[in-house]
Parts: structure tokens; C-alpha cells; sequence
């Protein structure tokens, strides 16, 4: 008569497996119950478990465990306890420093606004593309815009897949998820009969005319353009140097940091720019009797100091309002001039121009059909078309 076996006693008669491949016997647990219990140990050398009613499902569970290990993989949570809200605020935190504040917000709004009311509690290591995706169709269904629900697809993309690629987390759910069917709405140029009396009213003011030529002529980001000094300008040259950017941080004021991509660039300008550039600086020197400090700003505000975005943005407003046209974005001069630019150069160069790295970005988002192209193009094809000569 053969006794059963004790709880925990090894009673596979399976072949030994050769070390590191792992081993699976068969136990008795408190209730009687059998099960066949796989081990073998991660990249860390740490021993990992698991029970299964099959065999073949410990066989396979063995074999996931041991290519995992061959490709450096860690199979494991960190800390598998931990929730959504613990991983993603413990991520954000840690990932962006005083250098990405905007970034970072981005961010953090996804996150506290929309991801742990629905799904922080949780566990980081059981979230499911399904509730993911669940979460999604919810905000739609509720008439969130597409750029609101895009940017919490990106926060939990973003943040599983650092974690994945840090070992921390074994997969990122977000891989596998299904957009809702929204569609963005991106800002666009300002037409050229708008453009074209903005930049006429803003002439009247040295100030307002370099302001928007910086902007809706060479493309600079309104912070970039606060950021900017006149040592950046190099008459000679006929460059202008990007390498500052000013901005508003909560419970810090206005702050300079490094520009978006990290990488100050030069750009050149035409002598028309460094003329307007140039009657502003004379125009400027007059007002410097009222100023309290002298920071070589090209913008500044009426003391002086860094201008805040918020009083920039107001001024471009009035700016539209005298010049009698609707109620535009100051943003959207940057797109303004790169739809134009993008006419008059290839896309290397205005790669350059615009800071960005990735051509989609400035593609779809920085240039849009007008009907002057569609003119040029249309004319174009008809130089193009084969022609009877007989």
C-alpha cells in the first residue's frame, strides 16, 4: 500500500531536470487537493513559484520563465502590491525634473484628473487592456475631446513602458489597446487675409511688429520668444540663437529653462527681420528710464523682467481685435509661418526652423494645405502635362 504523499513532498516521477532549467513535483495543499508547483529562478537569482492543475500548463509556465531569463527579462513586479495611483504618481515624479515642467503637467493632469479616480486603486501588476479601453469609450461617451483622451492613452503607455523596459513591470497593458473612434481637431494656421492684417496693424508698434514677425514668420514658440536676449542676435550673420525658454511654475513664478528638445538651435533670418529686430531695440532704449532691472530680453515687460505668457498672449489678443480680425490663438502664428515655410523650402530645413525631431509632428501638426498651394500646385501639374508638339 503506497501512503499519500506529505504536503510539500516531491512525488513526480518525471525526469530530474538538468540545474537552472527548473523543477515541478506534485504537492498536496491544506485541503487535500493536488497540484503540480514549477521552480525556477529569474535573472536575479531569486526563486520564483507557481501552481497548476496541469502539468503541461507547469511545463509551459517553465519554459515562458527560462526564455525570459535567457533575453534578460524580469518576469516579475517590483512590487506587486503596489496600485495604479502609486505607480503612476511615483512615475511621474521621478521621470520629469524642473527642466520638463510642461511636460510634466501634461502628465499629471491625465493621471490625477481622469486614470486614479477610475482606476487607481487598482493593482499596477492586474491592470487590463480591457479597462483601459473601457476608460477610453467612458470619456468619449462623456464628450471628452480627442486630445484629452489621447493624452491618458499616453500616460499609462508612457509610463508601463518604462517600467517594463526597467525590469519593474512584467508587460505594458497599453500595447494591446484600442482607440475609441475620435478624431483631433488640431488648431490651424491663421488664413492668409487674417495673417496678413494682423501683421499690418502690429507695424504701427515696434514692439508688436518684431513680436509677430518673430513669431508668424519664423515659427518661434511664444516661450522661446520671452526666452529671447540680444546677444542672441547676430546682426553680422543674420542668425538668431534659441536657447532659453520662459515659463510660469506653480508656487515658483516665472522661471527660465532650457528649450523644449534640450538642444538650443540658430537660425537665420533675412535683413528685413534684423531691421525690424533693430528698430525695436531703438524703440526699446527710450523706455529703459522707467525699467527696474535690465536682463537683455528682447521682450520683456514695462519694467524690464521676463514678460509672463499670460500678458503676451493678451497683448496678441487687443492686437487682432484692432486689427479686425476673429479671435485667434497666439500659437497659431507658429503654424502660420511654418505652412508658409513650408512652401518655400524642403523639410530638412524646415526641421530646423521648428526644433522638433520627428517629421510627423511638424507634418501634421505644423502644416496645412491652403488655397494658395493648392494654386501652386495645380499650376504646377499643368507645366507638368505632356504637351502635342507635332
Amino acid at each position: 500500500m503506497i501512503n499519500s504523499p506529505e504536503p510539500g513532498k516531491k512525488v513526480s516521477s518525471k525526469p530530474k531536470r538538468a540545474n537552472g532549467r527548473g523543477s515541478i513535483y506534485q504537492v498536496t495543499k491544506s485541503n487535500g487537493r493536488k497540484v503540480w508547483k514549477a521552480a525556477i529562478k529569474d535573472i536575479n537569482g531569486k526563486l520564483r513559484t507557481k501552481n497548476f492543475t496541469k502539468f503541461a500548463e507547469a511545463e509551459d509556465w517553465i519554459a515562458e520563465q527560462r526564455r525570459a531569463r535567457e533575453l534578460g527579462e524580469n518576469t516579475y513586479a517590483a512590487n506587486p502590491k503596489m496600485t495604479v495611483k502609486e505607480f503612476l504618481t511615483g512615475w511621474v515624479d521621478a521621470k520629469f525634473g524642473e527642466d520638463q515642467l510642461s511636460t510634466k503637467r501634461f502628465y499629471s493632469n491625465a493621471i490625477v484628473n481622469h486614470i486614479i479616480p477610475a482606476l487607481g486603486n487598482v493593482k499596477a501588476t492586474n491592470l487590463s487592456s480591457k479597462s483601459i479601453e473601457q476608460l477610453l469609450r467612458d470619456m468619449a461617451a462623456q464628450n471628452y475631446g480627442a486630445g484629452t483622451i489621447k493624452s491618458v492613452r499616453a500616460a499609462l503607455s508612457a509610463a508601463y513602458s518604462d517600467a517594463k523596459r526597467h525590469g519593474d513591470l512584467v508587460r505594458n497593458p497599453v500595447e494591446n489597446v484600442k482607440m475609441p473612434n475620435v478624431q483631433s481637431v488640431p488648431t490651424t494656421h491663421i488664413p492668409r487675409a487674417d495673417w496678413e492684417r494682423i501683421y499690418l496693424a502690429a507695424m504701427s508698434d515696434p514692439y508688436m511688429h518684431a513680436r509677430i514677425e518673430i513669431a508668424g514668420t519664423w515659427g518661434l514658440r511664444p516661450g522661446e520668444a520671452l526666452g529671447l536676449k540680444w546677444a542672441d542676435l547676430d546682426t553680422e550673420n543674420k542668425t538668431l540663437r534659441i536657447a532659453r525658454q520662459i515659463q510660469r511654475v506653480k508656487g515658483k513664478g516665472l522661471i527660465v529653462k532650457s528649450v523644449k528638445q534640450k538642444k538650443e538651435r540658430v537660425i537665420c533670418i533675412s535683413d528685413t527681420a534684423v531691421q525690424i529686430l533693430l528698430s525695436h531695440m531703438r524703440y526699446q532704449s527710450l523706455q529703459k528710464a522707467s525699467w527696474v532691472t535690465d536682463e537683455d530680453l528682447i521682450f520683456p515687460n514695462s519694467l524690464g523682467k521676463p514678460l509672463d505668457e499670460k500678458a503676451d498672449r493678451n497683448r496678441f489678443k487687443k492686437l487682432t481685435k484692432l486689427a479686425g480680425s476673429p479671435d485667434y490663438e497666439l500659437y497659431q502664428l507658429r503654424k502660420t509661418a511654418f505652412t508658409a515655410m513650408a512652401s518655400q523650402t524642403d523639410l530638412k530645413t524646415l526641421m530646423e526652423f521648428s526644433g522638433h525631431t520627428q517629421v510627423s509632428t511638424v507634418m501634421n501638426s505644423y502644416v496645412f494645405a491652403t488655397s494658395e498651394s493648392m494654386s501652386k500646385a495645380v499650376n504646377g501639374m499643368d507645366q507638368l502635362r505632356p504637351i502635342n508638339r507635332n
